[in-house]
């Protein structure tokens, strides 16, 4: 009877690893698509500062430059021509070397300074030619053109005024 038992479990044993050898298997596919980021750039220099040009500073006025090279000023007569130091709007490029367009949105600040390094303007109210709100950009390259208000202050020290701003495009 031990014998039987014993070889019992043997043949089930057996016929348990025949039943788990079987197996079927398949194959899945796997796909990933990888674009080129999307960059923006500032123009710098004289072609793509964003410039608000010479003025008189007697009174308090604010001077606007516009995303199309465009100045004008609450207080026109305290605006110089000044072919040296011309005014212009702020140029970005925008870069997108993938295959198909990308739709983004440009966030532009609040508010900025420029100084002399003894005073300090405000700068605001800043605009651009992307759409509002969200824009498509095509493939290649982009001009981004930007303006803003530059609030001068009576009696504002002579001297180079500089500054920065920040532009964020996000897709």
């Amino acid at each position: 009877m031990k014998h039987l038992l014993s070889l019992t479990a043997i043949a089930l044993c057996f016929c348990a690893t025949q039943a788990m050898a079987a197996s079927d298997s398949a194959t899945g596919n796997s796909k990933a698509k990888i674009i080129s980021p999307v960059t923006i750039t500032a123009v710098t220099g004289a072609s793509g500062d964003l410039n608000f040009g010479t003025m008189l500073s007697s009174s308090a006025h604010v001077v606007t430059v516009d995303n199309a090279n465009g100045r004008t000023s609450t207080v026109s007569s305290m605006l110089v021509d000044d072919s040296a130091n011309a005014p212009h709007s702020g140029v970005f490029t925008v870069n997108n070397g993938g295959s198909a367009a990308v739709t983004a949105t440009l966030a532009l600040p609040a508010n900025a300074t420029v100084s002399n390094g003894t005073d300090t303007l405000t700068v605001n109210n800043f605009t651009s030619n992307f759409p509002t709100g969200s824009g498509n950009i095509p493939t290649g390259d982009t001009t981004v053109m930007v303006g803003a208000d530059l609030n001068v202050t009576a009696n504002a020290s002579s001297g180079d005024y500089t500054g920065t701003y920040n532009v964020t495009l996000s897709y």
